[in-house]
């Protein structure tokens, strides 16, 4: 085994110059953008994702992993977790609820395979999660070895990336990143050069839960004519512009004042913020490619992008069958009410706000863009938890090992008996519904700019603040913001370009 994580003076010494001069400059503004909107996260939203099949899911016995025997000798796992969402990671003991229980049963199988005590400390939740960074940051440059993982909020941990504080985990012993419970769309977005520095599958209960989904009420459905919409996507005919024509009809005055108001029927409720993030990842969009050393390079398809402002007003803004909340608070009440067809929403919400709804519904994915698009895309909302290691820590193949462990176990047991039994079977009220939820799953759309979107100056949400000020003019939006959203690209991956050669490559070999 390689030895990582020790020599600690020595360590300390390489990161200064990586670290100390960006400490208090990049992390004092990175966070600083008041537009992060509601990232809910936290364990209303739970899940686990992988791409693969199942393994045995009763003894916990079966180790589809190439993990060796490994004994730590008690040693303790200190898991650093964003305090809203502890309860994916862990649980104090059985409670008798099944995502409860199933956590609680993989890191007791986990800390009996290899001898360990996993525990947490709890850091600031989401609102004020860029405290948490900053300690983070902080403690690592100290070198005070306080954490073996990371379980960081997708939206502000790669800050940390840039800063020099994070293993290559490709360089690591016992992660085998090609296995089905890492996600890969996730792990080749998200690779720098030949550097990867953050995981997320199914060891992240926040995958599933995070994904956004179209609900639609069947009660409104049948009650409107309207034909089987699941036909509608799996035919491919489940496009922007066959929402927006499906719901502009359903709009009904219902207290008869002639306005338009939260207290009418609707073919679609949506918000104007995170909702209308989704259609980026739901359409496909990039904003850029990747040049010959591995790093992205900021190239938007303006065109593009243009084009999906425009059908996205239409629908929000256009459309008198849409209500839009002009904040994050999608008007679900209106949806469980048998008020509105569609609602967009996330998988945690389907899970929790609509269980006890009295009319069935279903799930189905984002609309393409048009019906030349060859797939479907899912937008994971950046409240999804990243898996790093810091480089201070005392053995980073042990954090490896605990990892993979963590992720392979949560792959057999965790996931099967959230997704397959939670979601698809509790939740669901038919079968078509459970295998929409598959394709949902699948077709999660993850791109460096969008999980990286904070550090490069938000130009991911340039459709949300387009929609937010009812404006469909791209091009003066985009006239007014491209050369700042250039400069901070540029800045960025001119930060992570640096450690190639700013650090000793043996910390990363």
């Amino acid at each position: 085994m390689k030895e990582k994580g020790t020599g600690k003076g020595r360590m300390a010494g390489k990161l200064i110059s990586a670290i100390l001069a960006l400490l208090l400059g990049f992390l004092g503004t990175s966070c600083s953008e008041g537009t992060a909107a509601d990232e809910t996260g936290g364990m209303t939203n739970a899940d686990a994702v992988s791409e693969g099949g199942t393994a045995d899911t009763e003894t916990g016995e079966e180790k589809p992993d190439s993990l060796p025997e490994l004994d730590y000798g008690g040693r303790t796992i200190v898991i650093h977790s964003r305090g809203d969402s502890v309860a994916e990671i862990y649980t104090d003991g059985m409670t008798g609820s099944v995502v409860n229980d199933i956590v609680f049963e993989r890191n007791t199988l986990v800390e009996d395979r290899l001898n360990i005590r996993i525990e947490v400390f709890e850091a600031e939740g989401w609102q004020k999660y860029d405290q948490a960074i900053t300690s983070l940051a902080a403690s690592i440059y100290a070198n005070d070895s306080a954490f073996d993982l990371v379980a960081g909020w997708s939206a502000r941990i790669p800050s940390l990336s840039m800063l020099g504080c994070l293993y290559d985990l490709a360089g690591l012993d016992y992660l085998e990143l090609d296995s089905p419970w890492w996600n890969q769309t996730c792990r080749t977005e998200l690779q720098l050069g030949n550097h990867v520095y953050f995981l997320t599958g199914d060891a992240s209960m926040s995958f599933l839960s995070a994904m956004s989904v179209y609900a639609v009420n069947h009660k409104v459905a049948q009650d409107n004519g309207i034909e089987n919409l699941y036909d509608v996507v799996r035919e491919h005919r489940w496009t922007v512009d066959y929402v927006n024509g499906l719901t502009r009809n359903i709009y009904r005055d219902l207290n008869g004042d002639g306005q338009i108001g939260s207290e009418d029927a609707f073919g679609l409720t949506t918000s104007s913020v995170n909702d209308a993030d989704g259609y980026l990842q739901g359409f496909h969009a990039t904003m850029s490619v990747r040049g010959e050393d591995g790093y992205p390079q900021f190239s938007p398809d303006l065109e593009y992008l243009g084009s999906i402002a425009e059908k996205v007003y239409e629908l929000t803004w256009g459309n008198p069958g849409c209500l839009t909340d002009t904040g994050d608070m999608t008007d679900l009440d209106c949806f469980k009410e048998d008020r509105a067809l569609l609602a967009v929403t996330r998988i945690g919400d389907v899970t929790g706000r609509f269980a006890d709804m009295e009319s069935d519904y279903g799930v189905l994915p984002y609309p393409l863009f048009d019906e030349s698009q060859n797939s479907y895309g899912t937008r994971l909302q950046d409240g999804v938890s990243l898996w790093c290691v810091p480089i201070d820590v005392r053995d980073a193949d042990m954090s490896a090992a605990v990892l993979e462990a963590f992720g392979s176990q949560s792959f057999r047991t965790v996931t099967p008996e959230y997704f397959d039994v939670v979601l698809k079977n509790r939740y669901s009220r038919d079968v078509e519904t459970a295998q929409m939820m598959d394709l949902v799953k699948d077709s999660v759309w993850i791109t460096f700019d969008s999980l990286y979107n904070e550090s490069i100056g938000y130009p991911w949400h340039y459709l949300r603040y387009m929609m937010m000020s009812k404006t469909k003019n791209f091009s003066s939006f985009w006239a007014a913001c491209e050369n700042v959203y250039r400069a901070n690209y540029e800045k960025t991956i001119g930060q992570l370009r640096s450690l190639d050669t700013s650090l000793d490559a043996s910390i990363y070999n």
